[in-house]
């Protein structure tokens, strides 16, 4: 990698980790300001679900003009899988229930995510990807924390290589049916 890509690619990462940071000091919230009182316990029934396999106890809610549209907790080492984290669950059950058209429709402004533990990089990518805007959590991780996760990703995007041809891969795009649509950008 060229010097000047390295730099730019360390700016956009600082830039990322300084925003992280503000973005989410800012959403840490009381739970009382965004959840009733039963929602707020379901929330922690759900991280409770978390230790019946030694997960990590973290529960999440998918709330839509205040309801709940999808919930999950952590069930990484349950089913096996990286990606089953509690927000991720949560978005995934609320697609499961709804369908992604439907979901994909939300109105985003009254979309609202709510952990019991502040989420780490791989669900704010899925935040990004479904158009999740708006993020709370009821205990942050440590700055610290934060800091040994962006250093990771930094070293993701320094070391990261393209194989063969992006062309094989856009041919493979331009196979799906939705390509050129492009009026639902929630997901992939």
């Amino acid at each position: 990698m060229f010097p000047a890509t390295a730099l730019v690619v360390f700016i956009l990462a600082l830039s990322g980790a300084a925003f992280w940071i503000f973005h989410t000091r800012t959403h840490r919230v009381k739970s009382e300001a965004v959840l009733t009182e039963k929602q707020y316990t379901r929330l922690l029934e759900l991280a409770e679900h978390s230790l019946e396999s030694s997960d990590v106890p973290v529960g999440a809610i998918l709330l839509y003009e205040g309801m709940i549209v999808g919930e999950g907790y952590n069930t990484v080492l349950r089913n096996a899988k990286a990606g089953e984290h509690a927000e991720v669950n949560a978005i995934s059950n609320a697609i499961a229930v709804m369908g992604i058209e439907k979901f994909s429709s939300l109105d985003r402004s009254s979309l609202i995510l709510v952990s019991t533990f502040e989420p780490c990089l791989m669900c704010a990518g899925a935040f990004i990807n479904y158009n999740v805007q708006i993020v709370y959590f009821m205990k942050e991780k440590d700055l610290a924390y934060i800091g040994k996760e962006e250093a990771l990703f930094f070293r993701y995007l320094l070391r990261r290589r393209q194989v063969r041809n992006r062309d094989e891969q856009t041919s493979l795009f331009q196979k799906h049916p939705d390509y050129h649509d492009r009026r639902r950008n929630t997901h992939q």
